[in-house]
């Protein structure tokens, strides 16, 4: 950073407000100009890119669609002119050129000039406080300037993050690149590329943002953001289309805009996105207790006896970095409202944080508060209520809580599911559901009952049933009754099962592949938790961890050792969920009798797939005999590392949550 002071040099930050210190080591050497990124006016559109009768149109389908009409008055109007009670998303929060400043850095008025914001420069210095802000500034991107070089400086990453290597796609400014490098510094990186010519450094941050964190995310509807805080809303959408605060959306292409437009503001709560906190480094035997949520200057802190291990701005925004200084609390308690100079803060911004914690995985104590709650919606609230100290004493049981916490507050929180609501408020249809082709290849027809049952067990997921019949026909073994749609592709039995399952893939319709095996058990949300897990991680295959296994011919359970909720090269075959496009990459399964769900695994990560390995509470694998099965692992290996053990057939709370259930084991 110290050689961007020695030329014509722009810089900006975002996410410092709560480690202002982090942010002067970052940059030491760089002396400006230095402006707050959010901070940045949003030019307003040329006046022929809004012809008088697209500002109508777009009036009118505001009426329709539930967002904010577009002011008639003239610009020194607007402010007056907009009303609190004009946003269904909230009270319009607009910026004059002038503003005040209010964080632990610095309190102060900042003057905007007149004249707008930096157009072209020498140099442009982007500083975010982590991966998570790095997002954040990309629906921002058009406030970037121009330039020759172009540096990234993230100054704390987790521990699971890649290196900022920016994906380039078809975009021309990377055919003027001349030199990049990307550099590890103290816990963070540094990335400078220069150019032979100028260009939009929002488009390379964009490019960079999409190398960290892949197609996790969504694009539709498209989105209008204006006013404080819009780049909660939409993190990491290069598509967004910011706006002014009190003013009209551009129009892009000769088409409006946006689909739904935002106006952000204080009393909102934003979105969790799932890209950033997500379980992703779960640690199932936490090395601390129960740390506690309180106010902390004008944010928040989350304390474990005299140590401050994060420190939150007063928005209540969590990031993948405060997540991964939390992985070894058992659990974070959150005082109520009415706990008096004990509470944590408003109950919207606290309700903010308990829902990125919860979505996290960390576990949250909390004691009954109305305004809170109303913020976070009966089902948050209630999967909430069944968090105690004693539960979260017993790691399988804290685990268990975990799981059912991120898979409500991802579902009714995340990003994904916000934007959904929002675009049927507007009355658009959203994006349909993905199907999911579920592979059932089978040589022994007495387990198709039971194979069947453990699919029509699935909820949360639009599913359809390719199932294979090897060596025999439907003729000599008719398929039970089922409410799924079902394809039945039959082979011959010298027909090598991989072959047998590209038959059926071919045969399938879903976007999403997922094998499953005939002999082992399922839980209601195991086909849902990997459309969840992949979702949060990006990766192009998905798949469970065998923590469970049971062991028929000793009559045993056990839990074996096995890291969950991380990127890893290995996934248990019986329940690979792949996409479409990533299956096709690696050229499908090999025409192999055995070893396929490995062989499918290597080629996912050898086409330059990422595999990501989600827990095992919601799949049991059963071992018998090593022969006659395609996976010949003898069961005394399973025996060799393992740290649970129960008697009989033994299923979590997590296989048997609100689902019809059977628990006959030999067939």
């Amino acid at each position: 950073m110290r050689r961007a002071a020695t030329r014509s040099a722009w810089g900006t930050w975002i996410g410092f407000e709560s480690c202002p210190s982090l942010l002067g080591r970052l940059v030491e050497g760089f002396s400006g100009p230095w402006t707050p990124l959010e901070h940045l006016p949003v030019p307003a559109p040329a006046p022929e890119t809004v012809p008088a009768q697209e500002t109508a149109s777009l009036r009118e389908a505001a009426s329709v669609r539930g967002t904010v009409p577009v002011p008639e008055t003239a610009p020194s109007q607007q402010t007056a002119s907009l009303p609190e009670s004009a946003s269904v998303r909230g009270p319009a929060f607009v910026r004059g050129p002038a503003f005040v400043r209010e964080t632990a850095f610095v309190r102060e008025t900042v003057s905007v000039p007149e004249t707008g914001p930096v157009r072209e420069t020498g140099c442009v210095v982007l500083a975010a406080r982590s991966p998570a802000d790095l997002r954040r500034a990309v629906p921002l991107r058009v406030l970037l300037p121009r330039a020759p070089r172009v540096r990234i400086a993230v100054a704390d990453v987790p521990p699971w993050a890649g290196r900022p290597l920016p994906a380039a796609g078809q975009a021309p400014c990377w055919r003027l690149l001349t030199g990049l490098r990307v550099a590890r510094r103290g816990r963070g990186w540094h990335l400078e590329a220069a150019f032979s010519e100028p260009v939009d450094a929002g488009e390379i941050l964009a490019h960079v943002a999409y190398g960290l964190f892949g197609a996790a995310g969504t694009t539709t509807p498209v989105a209008g953001l204006a006013g404080a805080d819009a780049a909660d809303w939409r993190p990491g959408d290069a598509n967004a289309t910011l706006a002014p605060a009190d003013g009209p959306v551009p129009d892009r292409r000769d088409a409006p805009g946006c689909d739904v437009l935002v106006r952000a503001g204080a009393s909102r709560v934003p979105p969790v996105d799932e890209a950033v906190v997500n379980p992703i480094g779960f640690r199932p035997h936490p090395e601390e207790g129960v740390a506690e949520l309180t106010p902390h200057r004008d944010g928040f802190a989350v304390t474990c006896g005299p140590t401050t291990l994060v420190r939150l701005p007063p928005g209540g925004r969590v990031t993948d970095v405060d997540v991964a200084r939390l992985r070894d609390v058992r659990g974070v308690a959150v005082p109520a409202a009415s706990a008096g100079p004990a509470s944590a803060g408003p109950a919207p911004v606290v309700a903010r944080v308990v829902a990125a914690l919860a979505a996290a995985g960390i576990p949250v104590l909390t004691e009954p508060d109305p305004a809170r709650d109303e913020a976070l919606g009966p089902p948050l609230t209630a999967a909430l209520a069944a968090v105690t100290p004693e539960a979260l004493a017993s790691d399988l049981r804290r685990e268990e809580i975990s799981i059912r916490l991120r898979r409500t507050a991802l579902r009714e929180h995340g990003s994904v599911a916000c934007w959904r609501r929002l675009a049927a408020d507007a009355g658009l249809s959203g994006p349909p559901a993905p199907r999911v082709s579920i592979l059932l290849c089978t040589r022994r027809p007495e387990m198709l009952p039971f194979a069947f049952e453990q699919m029509e067990r699935q909820r949360g997921v639009t599913a359809e049933l390719i199932v294979g019949l090897h060596g025999f026909t439907a003729r000599e073994a008719p398929l039970p009754r089922t409410p799924l749609p079902v394809t039945v592709i039959e082979a011959p039995a010298t027909t090598p099962f991989g072959e047998v399952l590209n038959r059926m893939a071919a045969a399938a319709s879903g976007s999403y592949l997922a094998k499953v095996d005939d002999d082992d058990w399922y839980g209601p949300d195991h086909l849902a938790d990997l459309l969840l897990a992949r979702l949060y991680s990006g990766a192009d295959l998905v798949g469970s961890a065998a923590e469970f296994v049971y062991l028929e011919q000793l009559d045993v359970t056990i839990r074996r050792c096995i890291g969950t909720e991380r990127f890893a090269p290995l996934v248990a075959g019986g329940t690979m969920l792949v996409t479409r496009a990533a299956f096709e990459a690696a050229g499908g399964f090999r025409p192999l009798p055995r070893t396929v769900d490995g062989q499918l695994l290597q080629a996912v990560e050898a086409a330059g797939g990422r595999i990501y390995r989600t827990h095992g509470f919601g799949y049991v694998l059963r071992r018998r005999s090593a022969y006659g099965h395609t996976w010949r692992q003898p069961v005394q290996s399973f025996l060799a590392s393992y740290q649970e053990q129960w008697r009989g057939l033994v299923f979590n709370g997590l296989m048997k949550d609100g689902a019809q259930w059977r628990v006959e084991v030999r067939t």
